[in-house]
C-alpha cells in the first residue's frame, strides 16, 4: 500500500512537472480577469470619419491614420454588477447615491438610484451602470492590486481598432442585424422608451447580461450596445489632438472624458462603432459602464 500511495504521488509530481514545463497550469483563485482579457494586435488604422457621411457628427473629424505599436489586451465583457460588487465589499468603496435614469417624466436625476439600484432590475451578470469614470478607475486601481496585473481604461484608439476589429463595414452587416450582436435601441425600445429604434428586436428594454449576443470578430461581447464605456481620453470635440501612437489623450485641467460604444437607449441617430460621447469624470448615468484594458498581452495565469 505505501509503495502504491508513493507511485500515485510521484506520477503526480511528474505530471505537475510536465504541466509546469508546457506553461499551463491551473488559473490562481484570486486573479480575477486573467481569463477574460484578449489580445488585440498592433496596427496601423484609419479613425474618424470621411467627410462625405452625412450621418456624422463634428466630433468625428478630422480622419488619422493612427499606429499602435505593441499588442495589448482589452476584456471579453464588460464589467458586471458582481464584478464590482465584490470590489465594493472588499474595499469598502463608498460611492454616493444619485444617477440619471429613465422615469416616467423622462430621464432625471435620481438621488437615491445607484449601482445596485438604477432604476431597473439587474442581476449580477448584467454590466454595471451608474458608474463615474473615478469609480472606474477606483475599481481598476483595486483589482491591480489584487491580481497582481496593471488594469487601465483604453484610450479611443485601443478602444475603436478592437470595436472595428479591422473590417471595411459594420462587423453585424446591416442595421437589420444589428440586433444579433448588440443591446441597442430596437423595436422594443421604439415601443417603450424611445419615438426611434433600429428596424429589429433584440428582445431587451434595460441592460442584458454580458455576453447575450454574439461577439465581435475580436471576440469581444458587447462593443457595440448594452451600455457606454469610459475611455482614458480627455474630450475636445474633435479627433485634431488625437495621438496618433494610440495612446489616450491626456490633459492636467481635462473636466469631460470620451466614451465609446452606445447602449441600450441612445439619442436618434445612426448606430456606429464611431460614435463618440462625452461626460464629466464624476458623471453618474443609467447607460453609462466600463471596460477593462491591459498594456500587456494577458494569458492564463501561472
Amino acid at each position: 500500500m505505501i509503495y502504491r500511495q508513493t507511485l500515485i504521488g510521484l506520477s503526480a509530481l511528474v505530471l505537475l512537472l510536465v504541466i509546469w514545463q508546457s506553461g499551463y497550469l491551473p488559473s490562481r483563485s484570486d486573479c480575477i480577469h486573467c481569463q477574460d482579457l484578449v489580445e488585440i494586435k498592433a496596427d496601423t488604422f484609419q479613425i474618424g470619419a470621411v467627410s462625405s457621411d452625412p450621418t456624422i457628427g463634428p466630433d468625428e473629424f478630422p480622419r488619422r491614420h493612427v499606429t499602435i505599436a505593441a499588442p495589448y489586451a482589452l476584456a471579453r465583457h464588460q464589467v458586471t454588477r458582481g464584478e464590482f460588487a465584490a470590489f465594493v465589499t472588499a474595499s469598502g468603496y463608498q460611492m454616493p447615491s444619485g444617477c440619471w435614469t429613465l422615469t416616467l417624466e423622462g430621464w432625471r436625476l435620481d438621488p437615491g438610484a445607484n449601482w445596485q439600484a438604477p432604476g431597473f432590475p439587474q442581476t449580477d451578470q448584467h454590466p454595471v451602470v451608474c458608474i463615474s469614470r473615478n469609480d472606474a478607475l477606483a475599481y481598476l486601481t483595486w483589482a491591480t492590486e489584487t491580481d497582481g496585473r496593471a488594469y487601465r481604461l483604453p484610450s479611443e484608439a485601443e478602444w475603436h481598432l478592437a470595436g472595428t476589429a479591422h473590417w471595411p463595414v459594420p462587423f453585424w452587416g446591416t442595421q437589420y442585424e444589428i440586433c444579433e450582436f448588440g443591446n441597442v435601441p430596437d423595436l422594443t425600445s421604439k415601443n417603450k422608451v424611445a419615438k426611434v429604434g433600429e428596424p429589429c428586436d433584440d428582445g431587451t428594454l434595460y441592460t442584458a447580461p454580458v455576453g447575450s449576443f454574439s461577439p465581435n470578430p475580436n471576440g469581444l461581447f458587447d462593443m457595440i450596445g448594452n451600455v457606454w464605456e469610459w475611455t482614458a481620453d480627455c474630450w475636445r470635440g474633435d479627433y485634431t489632438a488625437l495621438p496618433l501612437d494610440g495612446s489616450a489623450l491626456a490633459s492636467a485641467d481635462c473636466d469631460t472624458y470620451a466614451l465609446r460604444g452606445h447602449s441600450w437607449t441612445d439619442a436618434p441617430g445612426a448606430i456606429t462603432l464611431g460614435t463618440r460621447y462625452s461626460l464629466p469624470p464624476d458623471a453618474r448615468q443609467s447607460f453609462v459602464g466600463f471596460r477593462i484594458a491591459a498594456d500587456q498581452p494577458v494569458s492564463p495565469a501561472r
